[in-house]
């Protein structure tokens, strides 16, 4: 076993290290009394979130985030203040068990009622020169930052820090761009910290709104009413330029390469959290850590699995209950007023199909090998230790700028594969017997499944690190699923604005059940009082 005293730590470890040996910040605040919810009208609130989820079909790390926001914006409707909205938006939390029950401070309420006022306050003097559409979409976009940043004070959120800051200094020391003349050092440096949230903490888009509007306005959490009525005039301006930073052109670049690499950090961080108070002497002896590596990959690895499982299910729900609500508004109606008659054969490939596909795309999924984790391993030792060499980041060879000509015979080539994709596609179908309403349902439910089942693919092989050889055969394949993918994710991104169930659930149910569960809570309340004055 090699000597701890001849072990030398790199920065980045030191970092991620560090976070584990502090408290945060918010701790000291925390000692009083904690907020408490009643189990039985938590059980009914947690339900109630888990079927909505379904059908808002979002990746797990986001329910949280989206939960507050909506709370927010459904008690805003009624020209709700931050004294008015905290207490009730917490509750509503740890009632949905996104909080756990009783460890919640009562400080928090203060905290999340002064986050809800300044952006209140901004969203009012940064629109007095808007026109009402403009002013409306801002408050919108102002509502996302402040959701985020509730989430980050409700929860501990220093550990993740420390790792994406461990991770953007590896990136910006080791990541040689070819042709770097092209770019501004500033930059890449901005565009490796967002490839960094989007690759690492998983950002979305208000996620990465947030992350960059900490950095123009740093003082943010700290500012009082005149600060923050003297942001407003400017604040136009600021995000003009944080569009420009958020959608810079290299963003996409700059991400598939922080993506091969977020393995490691979040091994290193799972190692550390193992035995967190002797962290720091696992990874001193590079024996002990080569097993606590192997521990915690075969953990992620099994985690996949079950996520995999998870995943699967609430797609398949998600389809389902889709997929019956267009047929009886669409598909049925429209077979029954032309051919006076529901075609069984074209309704039994609409139904049976997309699932079948769905669980062959999953049933190919392979959990990593032991070469896997060995690489793992040394790609881990490269970025712990000091003086080790590391080779995990390549010289990156920024894309090639190409001529009009080139770029429209490559726009020509690639809208050439849609043609050839949906025209084949559209021809099997009509070979089939399907109408033009069974035909696009067909063809809807085969982009979104395939969209759907190619991200959990994704999401489930996050820990292979090995690199991956298509050949000709690879080739072929891309060339007839990308259409298909890239019509699935457009249409994911957009289908929450038009999604009918959602504004169901949102505007129709929530807001009576949301009530209806407060009046329930205050009734336990007063019960569980009386039966103590009893006792």
């Amino acid at each position: 076993m090699a000597n701890e005293s001849t072990i030398s730590f790199s920065r980045p470890l030191q970092r991620v290290l560090g976070s584990f040996q502090k408290q945060p910040t918010t701790a000291k605040d925390e000692s009083g009394s904690k907020i408490h919810v009643s189990d039985a009208v938590s059980r009914l609130a947690s339900a109630y979130e888990k079927f909505r989820n379904i059908i808002d079909y979002k990746d797990e790390h986001l329910l949280r985030k989206n939960a507050i926001h909506r709370i927010i914006k459904r008690r805003m409707l009624t020209g709700g203040t931050g004294e008015a909205v905290a207490r009730v938006l917490i509750t509503e939390l740890i009632q949905a068990k996104y909080l756990p029950n009783d460890e919640i401070a009562e400080s928090k309420v203060v905290s999340v009622s002064e986050i809800i006022n300044r952006y209140l306050n901004v969203s009012r003097y940064a629109g007095e020169t808007l026109n009402w559409p403009d002013r409306d979409e801002q408050h919108r976009w102002l509502l996302g930052l402040c959701a985020v940043e509730i989430e980050q004070t409700l929860s501990s959120y220093h550990k993740d820090k420390a790792l994406a800051e461990a991770m953007y200094e590896v990136m910006t020391e080791d990541m040689v761009i070819a042709g770097n003349e092209r770019i501004d050092q500033q930059v890449k440096n901005l565009q490796i910290y967002l490839a960094v949230q989007r690759a690492l903490l998983k950002a979305d888009e208000t996620m990465l709104a947030y992350a960059l509007f900490r950095l123009h306005v740093p003082d943010w959490d700290t500012m009082d009413a005149t600060a923050v009525q003297n942001l407003g005039p400017r604040f136009a301006q600021i995000r003009d330029e944080m569009d420009a930073q958020q959608y810079h052109p290299l963003g996409e670049f700059f991400l598939r390469f922080a993506k091969r690499y977020t393995s490691f950090f979040w091994i290193i961080r799972d190692v550390a959290e193992e035995h967190p108070n002797a962290a720091i002497h696992t990874f001193a002896a590079p024996e002990i850590l080569d097993e606590a590596i192997r521990r915690a990959a075969g953990r992620r690895y099994a985690e996949a699995r079950v996520k995999l499982r998870r995943s699967i299910i609430r797609s398949f729900i998600f389809i389902f209950l889709t997929k019956m609500l267009l047929a009886f508004i669409l598909e049925v109606p429209f077979e029954l007023y032309v051919k006076g008659a529901v075609d069984r054969m074209t309704l039994a490939i609409n139904i049976v199909f997309h699932p079948m596909l769905m669980f062959l795309i999953a049933s190919t999924i392979r959990v990593p090998s032991k070469k896997n984790t060995d690489k793992l391993i040394q790609g881990i030792h490269e970025i712990a230790y000091k003086n080790t060499g590391r080779q995990l980041l390549r010289r990156a060879k920024l894309p090639t700028q190409r001529g009009p000509i080139r770029k429209s015979a490559v726009a020509i080539l690639y809208w050439a594969t849609f043609v050839v994709t949906f025209g084949l596609i559209g021809y099997g179908l009509a070979r089939l017997g399907f109408n033009a309403v069974s035909g696009a349902l067909f063809v809807f439910f085969l982009t979104i499944v395939s969209f759907f089942a190619v991200r959990i693919r994704i999401s489930a092989r996050e820990f292979v690190v090995l690199e991956k050889h298509e050949g000709p055969f690879g080739f072929i394949i891309d060339f007839f699923t990308i259409p298909v993918l890239r019509v699935g994710r457009w249409i994911s991104l957009r289908a929450p604005k038009v999604n009918i169930m959602l504004f169901i659930f949102d505007f129709l149910i929530e807001a009576p059940f949301k009530s209806f569960l407060a009046i329930l809570e205050e009734l336990t309340s007063f019960l569980r009082e009386k039966k103590e004055e009893i006792s």
